[in-house]
């Protein structure tokens, strides 16, 4: 009780200096000094409690009563704690979702997909679980008689941190309109299943029996789809205010001054090429950086070059290992579309310019990266990967199910 009473005085004192007279001042720390050293003196129950009283009765006649103490304290503590947490956000770790899959399957950004005809979506704990400890949700909406889908309005928010969309459906039978209210899973706020009307082709694949006119018969499924969230992690803002970033690390940038990406985004690549480099990306899908090849053996890129492993060397896909495609090998098996201008083919050669860095994304056939707009700036670079801190649980439907903490890496 002592300890507390001196600090909250001595608090108190700091907080009134200015609006104190000297005499009151000079009271109230020869008071908190004598309870203190009575506190230090050995343990004397009446020296300690006269002293008590003694600061007590001071401050009352002292010190400015405040209108409000408890409010005031708990305000006091609360931008106490946020000052803290925007501290820790600047200065060490910044928390950062992944919504996109140019770093797949590294780290996953938002992926969706049709259930199968066998598949049940959970219900209950189950689906609770699924969602808040998994990432996954998953949306189930069934014909109640013999519909035909005839509209489906765009998204709108409800309660701001919502999306509803709306699907107005024909009663064969009664010809009656059903309109349906929804909260299917979201992509970034996007529309997931398109609007319009059927067949103006702006309705995606995750409204079933297009086949069919979209005509339900009791019982059918309308949608039946699962959506993955992306990994959330921590961005490590210190390491890099003592060292420069090294190769293969996975590092976040901004996108300013970046020629052909939009402004003031966050971006999240895997460091490939340093300042005055010259890269360039074989047709075995390998760095080659000043006439050196990565391979496997090098870390950090073990799991990039790791489909070399196999037997039979499996083209690049999406969401797979598959090293790094130039325009040439891209074109063999994506056909005329350019994701990367900047490395035509094995010969082409990019220089990095003094103080920039050459970034690429791990899912190589689906990622713009240097390849397309070339180098950064050093200074953009802010922070490295450094945990993933959601999903706690493993997304079965993916290739690495389960990435919770450092093992992405």
């Amino acid at each position: 009780m002592a300890a507390e009473l001196c600090h909250q005085a001595g608090k108190l004192l700091n907080h009134q200096k200015d609006q104190l007279s000297p005499e009151a001042i000079k009271e109230i720390r020869e008071a908190i000094a004598n309870l203190r050293t009575a506190m230090q003196s050995g343990y004397n129950r009446k020296t300690l409690d006269d002293q008590i009283n003694r600061l007590e009765k001071t401050g009352s006649r002292k010190l400015i009563p405040y209108q409000s103490p408890g409010m005031r304290e708990n305000v006091e503590v609360a931008l106490f704690a946020v000052a803290i947490a925007m501290s820790i956000r600047t200065f060490f770790v910044q928390p950062m979702g992944i919504p996109t899959g140019s770093m797949q399957p590294t780290l996953y950004g938002i992926t969706e997909g049709n259930l199968g005809q066998e598949e049940l979506a959970p219900t209950g704990v189950n689906a609770w679980v699924q969602h808040y400890l998994a990432g996954v949700s998953y949306h189930h909406l069934i014909s109640d008689g013999n519909w035909r889908l005839i509209n489906v309005d765009p998204p709108r928010k409800s309660f701001v941190f919502f999306n509803k969309q709306r699907l107005t459906f024909q009663d064969m039978d009664t010809k009656k309109e059903i309109v349906q209210d929804i909260s299917p899973p979201m992509n970034s706020g996007k529309s997931m299943l398109g609007y319009g009307k059927p067949f103006s082709g702006s309705l995606k694949e995750f409204i079933l029996n297009s086949h069919n006119n979209y005509i339900y018969s009791s019982g059918d499924d309308i949608i039946k789809m699962r959506r993955e969230s992306g990994d959330h992690l921590l961005i490590d803002r210190l390491t890099y205010n003592f060292r420069k970033p090294d190769r293969g690390e996975i590092i976040v940038f901004e996108t300013k001054n970046i020629k052909d990406l939009k402004q003031d985004l966050f971006y999240i690549k895997r460091l490939a090429g340093l300042p005055n480099e010259k890269i360039q990306i074989g047709d075995d899908r390998h760095l080659i950086i000043n006439n050196q090849r990565l391979d496997a053996s090098d870390h950090p890129f073990e799991l990039v070059y790791s489909f070399d492993v196999a037997e039979e060397i499996p083209p690049p896909q999406d969401s797979r290992f598959s090293g790094h495609v130039n325009q040439k090998v891209f074109q063999q098996f994506n056909g005329v579309h350019y994701i990367s201008p900047n490395f035509m083919n094995a010969s082409h050669e990019f220089k990095v310019p003094p103080n920039r860095y050459l970034a690429l994304g791990d899912n190589t056939v689906n990622s713009m990266d240097s390849r397309g707009w070339g180098s950064l700036p050093g200074k953009n670079i802010f922070g490295k990967a450094s945990f993933i801190y959601w999903p706690f649980f493993a997304q079965t439907a993916r290739t690495r199910p389960n990435r919770f903490g450092w093992a992405f890496q």
